[in-house]
């Protein structure tokens, strides 16, 4: 498990970057001219969906429960940074702190699954023992 969740800090980390790379260069620097400051502000509010996601996986026993709010919230996360263009607007920068508070029931529901799948994981074990 503990392999699992630092995949999770580590794509969590480098995933509002990597969702924008196919875009291209213009994209990437959209993100990456605030310098460490804006690092630092995109980091850190980008954590209140990769800890969540750790914290569920706190209830997880299976590395192979916790791909389920892996891949819904960051695929909800992937999708938003793709399509957040910050030179549209002088607000869109906004759009950066509230982007990871609505992957926050994304990741509570498909946490939730997981957890169920993980019992489920349990029990089979069990049984199979």
């Amino acid at each position: 498990m503990n392999k699992a969740r630092l995949a999770v800090v580590l794509v969590g980390v480098l995933l509002p970057y990597a969702a924008r790379l196919p875009r291209g260069a213009d994209w990437i620097e959209q993100y990456t001219s605030g310098g460490l400051s804006g690092a630092l502000f995109l980091g850190g509010f980008n954590a209140i969906a990769w800890s969540s996601i750790l914290l569920v996986s706190l209830r997880y026993r299976r590395p192979a429960s916790l791909l389920v709010p892996a891949i819904c919230g960051f695929g909800f996360l992937a999708r938003a940074h793709y399509n957040l263009d910050l030179a549209s607007d002088a607000q869109a920068a906004i759009a950066l702190v509230f982007i990871p508070i609505y992957a926050l029931p994304v990741i509570a529901i498909s946490g939730a699954i997981g957890y169920l799948l993980d019992r489920r994981l349990r029990v089979r074990h069990a049984a199979a023992d």
